[in-house]
């Protein structure tokens, strides 16, 4: 499970004055920034949301290939982009829309192409069992898919800013360790950024800002502690030599969430299915 590395006070002042005041975050692609527009909108209708599709028919095509993937388990092939939005509704188009982005080119780094790869097999992972954690507590899956998804987007930003002013980390710029703790300190606030920037709902934003902390999350604590229990899922899952008895069942999200222990025992038991799931998503 991952450990919590101290960032030295010289470091962590001014880093955190540049992330938060001064980093300029990536633009969303034109066509996801047009889809999110759409969702959020109560008159759009799915023929809007098709329509969007068709301008860009990279998005489409990939947006085609997750929706026929085991993640959604279609009992047919989904074999036109009218049929991918009827069938999957709008908000799961919003979350592919948004999966593809974070696979393209805003956040690609080829200094670190190890870690940005190790950044997105969490987060996929963590949107898949965000999703079976919130259908079990009585909260919409669909939705806690897109925190889980976006809940370390912060990460590979810090890790650019790092790379693009290493002054800001002084002679550690280099440092494995340095970068950890600095991703470590800022993801979650950085992220909350990025989320408020491409026009998501502000919930995402405190979620995504504060999973590693849900009591901060205020109102939205409860969608903050589900994505907090599906990182913790994600971590225990892809760490080799972690067996049941080392997930952390004393973590307080967890507890305050009210899982039952069945209901964990069923979804530690998927843990390979879940890793097969979330690579549907590329």
């Amino acid at each position: 499970m991952p450990h919590s590395v101290e960032l030295p006070l010289d470091i962590h002042e001014p880093l955190e004055k540049f992330l938060l005041e001064h980093l300029d975050l990536p633009v969303l692609p034109e066509a996801a920034s047009r889809i999110i527009q759409l969702c959020e909108d109560p008159d759009s209708d799915p023929r809007d949301i098709q329509t969007a599709l068709e301008r860009d028919p990279s998005l489409a095509a990939q947006i085609m290939r997750i929706a026929n993937s085991a993640l959604f388990a279609p009992v047919e092939p989904i074999s036109s982009l009218q049929n991918a939005v009827s069938r999957l509704g709008m908000t799961t188009i919003r979350n592919l829309s948004l999966a593809a982005a974070l696979q393209g080119p805003l956040f690609t780094n080829r200094q670190h192409e190890q870690t940005m790869r190790a950044v997105w097999k969490h987060s996929a992972l963590t949107a898949v069992f965000a999703r079976d954690v919130a259908r079990r507590v009585r909260v919409s899956g669909e939705v806690a898919f897109l925190w889980g998804l976006m809940h370390d987007v912060g990460r590979p930003l810090v890790l650019q800013a790092a790379v693009e002013r290493p002054d800001l980390l002084g002679c550690g710029s280099e440092s494995p360790q340095l970068l950890e703790a600095a991703m470590d300190a800022f993801h979650g606030r950085v992220g909350a950024r990025l989320v408020r920037a491409w026009g998501l709902p502000y919930p995402i934003a405190q979620i995504v800002g504060w999973h590693h902390d849900p009591e901060e999350a205020g109102e939205h604590a409860r969608g903050a502690r589900i994505t907090r229990v599906a990182d913790l899922l994600a971590h225990w899952a892809l760490e080799d030599g972690l067996g049941v008895e080392d997930f952390p069942r004393d973590d307080p999200a967890l507890v305050d969430l009210g899982l039952p222990d069945s209901e964990l025992d069923e979804i530690l038991a998927l843990r390979q299915q879940a890793i097969l799931l979330a690579l549907g998503l590329g």
